[in-house]
């Protein structure tokens, strides 16, 4: 079966991109379960698996809801993927959505599949939603520990092996085709990277498009963080009544980039920003990459914090706490817990944001996707060279930010134990 411009393409390009989005949401809870719990249930006479299913199962089940939710977003309102992969003769919403905007310029129409996208993306939040507070529970805090690997471990063990060699492959695959060059080893494609590609008048070369990408990605997730920890702090507090409500509003707001499409949101800032101080400046292309990663950078922060027992805030009021020390004391171990991923994920994905930064992009400031696509549309070996060379790149620093991320994340929370 050839997977070259097929679904099944489409479809493993797409649990390459969100199988990791599943284990740090799901795995940085699972770190803080307290294992007394399943060990009873062992003890009691429960086997690993029924241990699993009725004791660590039920706690996981909010951030397994959430995880869902995302992915299946993230999937619907994949652009990149599709036009990359997919068959030329049949698209997906999201790419209808572009070529009616940007192609045809027809409005009209791109708005009625921009609802049509919006209803159904609408359902699965409600979904998602709904799983989620229906199966919250309180989380202890405990320090990170080791654990031998026993004989009944060994299936999960070589599942997770195999599934770390697909997504190996794809990337082994991109590094050795990018050190070859007329069918022999060389780095002649990471020699060319300093200069634009042949066929370009003038432009950016790829070494100036990932210096742009990293500014940008970096005001994009300072935009995130001052947005994002207030709004998954107000998110995380259980309210009843009017309150309630009103924070279902808003969680469904924050959500909604999801449900939007990437290049409808960058047209959209095209068009509301077109002439104004902000369409002129610098901060337009952050801006619209923030608005696209915020929600994803909440949806790691939020089961966590919702699984804060209420009870420990309120013995803290009531030992005369002020709200300032309830949030120190208590909610910021746990936020400190997510904090370091989130802003890994935000980073990384302003980093590879190509939707609606081909709208807002200057041409005399490419990001680095942009430029590598721009690259694999042209003819030339150099050109398909430097495009491999270029990913390669993107892929290195997308990684080494989310190595870094993870270890400031374990260090902040350990230091906030510590305390």
């Amino acid at each position: 079966m050839r997977l070259e411009n097929s679904v099944w393409a489409v479809v493993l390009a797409m649990l390459f991109f969100n199988f990791s989005v599943i284990v740090r949401m799901v795995g940085n809870m699972w770190q803080g379960l307290d294992e007394r719990m399943s060990q009873a249930a062992r003890t009691l006479g429960a086997s690993p698996l029924r241990a699993f299913i009725t004791v660590t199962l039920p706690q996981l089940a909010p951030a397994v809801a959430a995880g869902a939710g995302v992915v299946f977003l993230y999937c619907s309102t994949a652009y990149g993927i599709v036009t990359t992969l997919g068959n030329p003769g049949f698209g997906t919403l999201e790419t209808e959505i572009y070529r009616q905007t940007a192609i045809f310029f027809n409005l009209d129409q791109a708005a009625m599949l921009s609802v049509l996208q919006f209803l159904i993306v609408a359902i699965s939040l409600l979904v998602s939603s709904r799983l989620t507070a229906r199966t919250e529970t309180a989380l202890k805090i405990k320090a990170r520990s080791y654990h031998r690997v026993y004989r009944a471990d060994w299936w999960a063990f070589g599942l997770t092996l195999s599934m770390v060699a697909f997504i190996l492959l794809p990337l082994v695959t991109l590094l050795i085709r990018s050190l070859q060059a007329d069918g022999k080893w060389s780095i002649r494609n990471y020699l060319l990277l300093s200069e634009p590609g042949a066929g370009f008048a003038g432009g950016t070369s790829v070494w100036e498009a990932a210096e742009h990408s990293v500014k940008i990605a970096g005001d994009a997730t300072l935009i995130t963080f001052f947005i994002g920890v207030p709004l998954a702090l107000v998110l995380s507090r259980r309210v009843r009544g009017a309150w309630a409500q009103a924070q279902q509003l808003l969680d469904a707001f924050v959500l909604l980039p999801l449900g939007v499409s990437t290049v409808t949101v960058g047209f959209g800032f095209l068009i509301a920003f077109s002439g104004s101080a902000i369409g002129d400046s610098p901060l337009l292309v952050p801006l619209a990459q923030a608005v696209v990663a915020l929600p994803l950078f909440i949806r790691l922060l939020v089961p966590s914090l919702r699984a804060i027992d209420p009870r420990m805030r309120e013995a803290a009021r009531t030992l005369g706490a002020t709200p300032w020390q309830v949030l120190r004391t208590i909610d910021l171990p746990y936020l400190l817990r997510g904090l370091g991923l989130a802003l890994g994920f935000a980073f990384a994905i302003s980093l590879g944001e190509f939707g609606a930064t081909s709208f807002l992009a200057n041409p005399d400031y490419l990001t680095l996707p942009v430029v590598i696509v721009k690259l694999l549309s042209r003819p030339g070996a150099d050109n398909y060279g430097m495009a491999l060379a270029g990913a390669m790149i993107l892929a290195f620093g997308t990684g080494l930010i989310m190595v870094v991320a993870e270890l400031v994340g374990a260090q902040g929370s350990e230091e906030s134990r510590a305390r």
